[in-house]
């Protein structure tokens, strides 16, 4: 007798019940496998669209501030504002929130490929150090002071300020770029402020 004649009459000889048990049981396993692949491929394309959703949120905010940046000729600031710094003027920085988007999509940055998160990162690190230098210009002993060494401390200080509004600004073009959007401003317009 044949080895393959063997088999058949071996595989003949189980209780039918058995083989509808392992016909199931292979209906369930296939079953498992394709709903499984359709589980992975919903579950990618929701983590497209909410990847596009929140580049696209981020997009719109930095885009929007460096609308404001660009509107500002940092240069004439200094110049305008320098001369009364150094007569005495103690200049106000007004409060900023220009991260609130981030703020909300903050718990899932880690969606985005590390080359849009590490430019988006650093973009928003800068202005949470210009929020500390405003916060900073507010403090007794940069408002209080008459003296010299207070006037080139606050002339120091709205330098800096104006310094890191300029990074702000080539910070956002990067973290633009990185995303595929056009860090060019539509109508940047030219205030200028001559305080």
């Amino acid at each position: 007798m044949s080895a393959a004649r063997h088999i058949l009459d071996g595989l003949a000889a189980v209780d039918p019940r058995i083989w509808q048990a392992v016909i199931a049981g292979l209906f369930v396993a296939v079953g498992w496998i394709v709903n499984g692949r359709q589980n992975r491929r919903a579950a990618a394309r929701l983590r497209h669209e909410q990847r596009e959703d929140v580049q696209r949120a981020l997009v719109a905010e930095i885009k929007h501030y460096l609308e404001v940046l660009e509107s500002e000729d940092f240069d004439a600031v200094w110049e305008a504002m320098q001369p009364r710094i150094a007569a005495g003027y103690v200049p106000f920085l007004p409060t900023e929130y220009n991260d609130m988007v981030f703020q909300s999509v903050l718990e899932n940055i880690h969606i985005l490929p590390k080359s849009i998160i590490d430019p988006v990162v650093k973009y928003y690190s800068q202005l949470n150090a210009i929020e500390v230098q405003i916060a900073d210009s507010r403090l007794k002993p940069f408002v209080e002071g008459t003296d010299t060494a207070s006037r080139k401390r606050r002339e120091i200080a709205y330098f800096e300020y104006l310094q890191m509004k300029q990074r702000a600004r080539t910070y956002a073009v990067e973290a633009l770029r990185q995303m595929g959007a056009d860090p060019v401003v539509s109508n940047p317009g030219s205030a200028r402020s001559d305080q």
